[in-house]
């Protein structure tokens, strides 16, 4: 009798805060308890499941998947938006999205890393304009020949004046001929000195690439079809930064990794806030293996890539 008496008091306080919408300091005044009481027997109703707390909206699904991704591979965040059927409505999208996650990142002081690509183009375009002290900008890797907005020290210009900040670029092709002008290059002085501030970097912005016959930079020139044709014979199936790597997110042994002029992952890793946007189902198998790096900390995609991102991590 006395354990259905604490029964109908807890559905009662239940009914009275949820349905008929009083407050905790109300209902013990109702029913002469204390407003703590009140409190612990409303978190018992969620803990022992006489309470069920539902968000009727189809954003939750979005958050679900987001939650999955941080859990699957251990990231600070995900951040999941719906799909678009259009995909330039999607890169718009995942862009105003990065914009405002990457701009609260960014304080006085901060050295943000900068990438390249069309999804990047649309973060840049959408950042607020904010005014911080001494924030510098700097590209993160070499730039193409052709120039289509997305390149990577124009990206870099679009995120500095932005941010009113200063931007350094990395003044140097993406791919050069062979490793030992990719070496000589390294060694000069104002490549050292960009290099410096990479390190010294604590937020990062990052696209994804998957390697296919259609890849951007296949279509845009750098990778030829015989590179495209060896990166797929060793295995590669993403590029991050230009920086080719297997579905298990490691380096590929390929000429190509010897000749582009980039951050190495190994120093992305040790930057603070890396921030992924990307998306599209094309690019699931690229995704997975970028967060199978290690080098992600956040990433920004759609639900429908989200899913298939999960379904190729799931135990077998």
């Amino acid at each position: 009798m006395e354990q259905d008496l604490e029964l109908y008091e807890k559905v009662h306080i239940a009914w009275l805060y949820y349905m008929e919408n009083l407050t905790q300091s109300e209902i013990a005044d109702r029913l002469g308890l204390t407003r703590l009481m009140v409190h612990r027997t409303l978190q018992k109703c969620l803990q022992e499941g006489l309470v069920h707390i539902v968000i009727n909206h189809p954003l939750m699904y979005c958050q679900s998947l987001g939650s999955q991704l941080e859990s699957v591979f251990g990231l600070k965040s995900a951040w999941v938006i719906p799909t678009s059927p259009d995909y330039e409505v999607l890169r718009r999208n995942l862009g105003t999205i990065a914009a405002r996650l990457v701009g609260r990142a960014v304080a006085s002081g901060t050295i943000v890393g900068v990438g390249w690509g069309t999804t990047l183009a649309e973060v840049a375009r959408h950042l607020l304009r904010k005014s911080h002290d001494n924030v510098t900008v700097v590209s993160l890797l070499g730039g193409l020949i052709k120039s289509a907005g997305n390149n990577s020290y124009e990206v870099a210009l679009q995120v500095a004046d932005a941010l009113d900040a200063v931007c350094y670029s990395y003044m140097a092709p993406m791919f050069v001929e062979s490793a030992e002008d990719r070496d000589a290059i390294l060694r000069l002085r104002h490549i050292q000195a960009v290099q410096d501030l990479i390190r010294r970097a604590s937020v990062a912005i990052v696209g994804v690439g998957e390697v296919s016959a259609d890849c951007t930079l296949a279509r845009m020139g750098p990778l030829s079809a015989s590179d495209v044709d060896s990166l797929l014979k060793a295995g590669a199936v993403a590029d991050i930064l230009g920086n080719f790597i297997d579905k298990n997110g490691q380096l590929v042994e390929v000429d190509v990794n010897q000749r582009v002029l980039t951050t190495d992952l190994e120093v992305l890793k040790e930057i603070d806030n890396v921030f992924a946007v990307t998306g599209g189902l094309k690019k699931a198998q690229a995704i997975s293996a970028a967060l199978r790096s290690g080098c992600i900390d956040n990433i920004i995609t759609d639900a429908q890539t989200a899913e298939q991102v999960l379904q190729l991590n799931r135990p077998f």
